[in-house]
């Protein structure tokens, strides 16, 4: 089974993950970590992205500086689609690449915010989103990312609305902090599998 998760900056994407790879063995693919790693240098991305943006971006140890990057993409929003337009076929090829190879694997997990907007629910047989309250949402990206709340609010804004996601995933998970409920209702999803 491939199950999608889904849902905003900060609501604990991540930690659903750590539990079901804990809890349950499934195998994960997370699309942030995919995106990083075709924009390694010598990568088809990582030369369409310098084209694109400018080799301001190169450090001098070849890598892309990302927050130059971030700085570009999130200033404009056609820099965004630009950079979208390079990154998302990459990551979508390995995501094939490894359904393919873990087929017989009994669970896969698939993890990215913009699940529907990059087309990748098409891979899952399922897609749950995880769901947190702003305020603890803002709060999660102050501590762990060191955002301003200005920041985190900005990435939220140009994400799905919440009630959108609830629309279109199969089911909804909880996520305000209390691990042992989140675990419980993990079991629960899977056991009505």
């Amino acid at each position: 089974m491939v199950v999608g998760i889904t849902g905003g900056v900060g609501c604990g994407k991540s930690t659903v993950m750590k539990l079901l790879e804990e809890q349950y063995k499934a195998k994960l693919l997370v699309a942030d970590e995919l995106g990083h790693q075709v924009m390694v240098p010598g990568t088809r991305a990582y030369y369409q992205i310098r084209q694109t943006f400018g080799d301001d971006l190169v450090q001098e140890d070849g890598q892309l500086n990302r927050g130059i990057l971030a700085e570009k993409i999130y200033a404009d929003d056609r820099g965004r689609e630009k950079l979208n337009a390079i990154i998302h076929p990459c990551v979508k090829e390995i995501i094939c690449q490894k359904l393919e190879e873990w087929r017989e694997e009994p669970l896969i997990c698939l993890e990215t915010a913009i699940l529907f907007e990059t087309g990748c629910d098409e891979f899952c047989d399922t897609v749950w989103c995880v769901l947190a309250d702003r305020e603890i949402r803002i709060s999660r990206l102050m501590t762990s990312r060191g955002y301003s709340r200005e920041k985190a609010e900005s990435i939220m804004k140009v994400q799905l609305p919440e009630e959108e996601w609830v629309r279109r995933c199969d089911e909804s998970i909880e996520n305000n902090g209390d691990l042992q409920k989140l675990s419980e209702s993990l079991q629960e999803l899977l056991v009505t599998r």
